[in-house]
């Protein structure tokens, strides 16, 4: 699963098959003919597309055994993390969703209000991702790029400013964030379906500054790691 066509587009290249493709809605389903059978779903930008359209994918076209999300992400800076590096997560967080009082962000699990119950326990702003650790050993051994893993936000704002920056390292210490990873971990969990989430880093977080982004090689380097993660 991808946000954007950009971020889908290298990895057609990569699979070097034919594909069909669908629309379901907005959003576009390409469907591999051939064996071994897979979909690239994109969804468009954010929380909602994403959720939406992987909901209506299970739906058209029943569950998938694995979600795999993957394009590029934007990194809380520390001394191991490099633009270009592979990022896997091992929990998503939510990360905007809550009350911003005068001194502090308020998350949804600080409000005690869950999202959903899943046999009977709550699910609030967190998503563990037991594979997490498991993706990253096995592309560490597949490839010569440097794999990290750790934990996910996903936002509607990216932190763009050294204000909120600070509050979100503080608050979380995420390695990275992305716009849908969270909602997609979300849907999954639901519905009882193995969910990874592999990118590339195409920039650090902080003020906004997009000349000082690599796409490019970031998205060489979730595609590189897709395939490898697939091959393994």
């Amino acid at each position: 699963m991808c946000a954007t066509l950009l971020e889908a587009r290298s990895l057609f290249l990569g699979f070097e098959t034919d594909f069909a493709r669908d629309n379901l809605e907005s959003a576009l389903v390409y469907r591999r003919t051939n064996p071994p059978f897979f979909s690239v779903l994109i969804t468009g930008i954010g929380k909602t597309n994403s959720a939406l359209f992987l909901e209506k994918y299970i739906h058209t076209y029943g569950c998938p055994e694995q979600v795999i999300n993957t394009g590029i992400a934007g990194a809380y800076p520390n001394d191991t993390v490099k633009i270009g590096d592979v990022a896997v997560a091992d929990e998503e967080i939510y990360a905007d969703e809550g009350v911003q009082t005068e001194d502090r962000f308020l998350t949804i699990a600080d409000l005690g209000f869950p999202l959903f119950l899943k046999k009977d326990k709550p699910y609030f702003d967190t998503f563990p991702i037991p594979e997490g650790r498991t993706v990253q050993e096995k592309l560490s051994a597949q490839t010569d790029l440097p794999v990290h893993c750790g934990r996910f936000v996903t936002v509607s704002s990216c932190t763009s400013s050294s204000e909120l920056y600070r509050q979100r390292n503080r608050q979380f210490q995420p390695l990275c964030e992305s716009m849908e990873g969270a909602a997609l971990c979300h849907v999954c969990t639901v519905n009882d379906i193995m969910f990874t989430e592999i990118r590339g880093i195409s920039n650090f977080v902080g003020p906004y500054d997009k000349k000082n982004w690599q796409i490019e090689p970031a998205l060489v380097a979730a595609t590189s790691a897709v395939l490898d993660y697939l091959e393994a």
